[in-house]
């Protein structure tokens, strides 16, 4: 009984006391954050995992889907939740603060503080009979993340556009109801201009759900997907499609403002949008801007549930893409179809020799990162 109650003491030592950064760790590994290692048993489980180096700093924005976390706090939140922290390219991060509900202060970093909800619950979304998205323990709503990238010039280049899709997630089914983006100041930890550009509650055509924001030449990039042919947990044929609307918070908030590339084109209509890699066979795509460098623009594809991926590079955000390399996630024990998912690339922690790519293991419930030779 004195053993226990020492123990039980030392954690709650432990977590009232502000961490120390970790060191990070060489891939493939888990990406952590400090609540996650200030005390024995303390799991944040968690699925997707974007991130975007802060402006200014030596730290990344890291936004994930769905969080579950216990041990000296426990709790959930169904939608996206937030840390950031330092990063070393190459490495990944293990030091991650978690970030209170905007626009709460972020004090001093860092923190073992627990996840806290990031985005605000959407409201309007629907089942399929017409009644709200809200049955406890069958039908919610949520907020999930698409996406990430700094403002250019034309908006300000302090803060960072955020995409997601409102999902009414219930059995039958995940339709997007919405597409949305908001602006974030990381400095004040605030959110702002927060618009559902396109709505549909029997479910957005997929060209507008939309994700992966890239900045290029005054424009403001986005890309949406669609498995044609599902298989076994496979995609044999599907497209990926890109939207463009000028690159300033008036025009993107409007959905009317939006162009979808032909294939020879820019179009106002969405259902004469072209796919941009004919070969691809998506069942989710991630785009990203390694510009930085030398690589463009690196698009990663998953053609299905078992820890496949592809990775497609161009110059332009319509193309041509041309196929760099391919690879398999080490999800589990590698056999079946293990629903590996949610390849993201990402930036700032990616070197001139590899891509590092964050991925979904259901094995642990939990985000880590690879690395991919380029």
């Amino acid at each position: 009984m004195v053993r226990k109650l020492f123990a039980t003491l030392c954690a709650a030592l432990v977590a009232a006391v502000p961490s120390v950064a970790r060191a990070d760790v060489p891939p493939p590994a888990k990406v952590l954050s400090n609540f996650e290692t200030a005390a024995p048993g303390n799991v944040a489980s968690r699925d997707c995992g974007y991130s975007e180096k802060l402006p200014g700093l030596q730290q990344s924005l890291w936004l994930f889907c769905d969080s579950v976390w216990s041990g000296t706090s426990s709790g959930f939140w169904l939608g996206a939740t937030a840390a950031r922290g330092p990063f070393t390219a190459g490495q990944v991060p293990t030091g991650l603060t978690e970030l209170p509900t905007p626009p709460a202060a972020v004090g001093t970093l860092p923190s073992s503080r627990p996840p806290a909800g990031f985005l605000p619950k959407p409201t309007g979304l629907v089942l399929p009979d017409g009644t709200p998205c809200s049955v406890p323990g069958s039908a919610y709503s949520a907020s999930w993340i698409s996406g990430v990238a700094r403002e250019p010039s034309t908006a300000d280049p302090n803060k960072l556009l955020i995409v997601y899709a409102d999902v009414c997630v219930h059995p039958g089914g995940l339709p997007s109801e919405g597409f949305g983006l908001v602006e974030y100041l990381p400095s004040s930890n605030t959110l702002s201009g927060q618009t559902r550009v396109f709505t549909q509650l029997s479910g957005l055509p997929f060209q507008k759900i939309l994700g992966s924001p890239v900045f290029r030449g005054g424009y403001l990039y986005l890309y949406g997907f669609t498995c044609d042919s599902n298989a076994w947990g496979a995609c044999g044929a599907g497209r990926t499609t890109v939207a463009r609307v000028a690159a300033d918070p008036t025009s993107w908030r409007n959905g009317s403002a939006y162009r979808f590339w032909t294939g020879s084109t820019w179009s106002s209509d969405h259902t004469a949008a072209a796919s941009v890699i004919p070969s691809a066979t998506p069942l989710a795509v991630h785009v990203d801007d390694f510009s930085a460098l030398g690589k463009g623009l690196i698009l990663i594809e998953q053609p299905d549930i078992s820890g496949a991926f592809r990775v497609w590079q161009a110059s332009s955000p319509t193309g041509p893409w041309t196929q760099l390399t391919t690879g398999t996630a080490p999800c589990g024990a590698q056999s079946g179809l293990n629903l590996c998912r949610a390849y993201f690339g990402h930036p700032e922690l990616s070197t001139s020799s590899s891509l590092m790519m964050s991925y979904y293991d259901p094995t642990d419930d939990h985000v880590s990162v690879m690395s991919v030779p380029w």
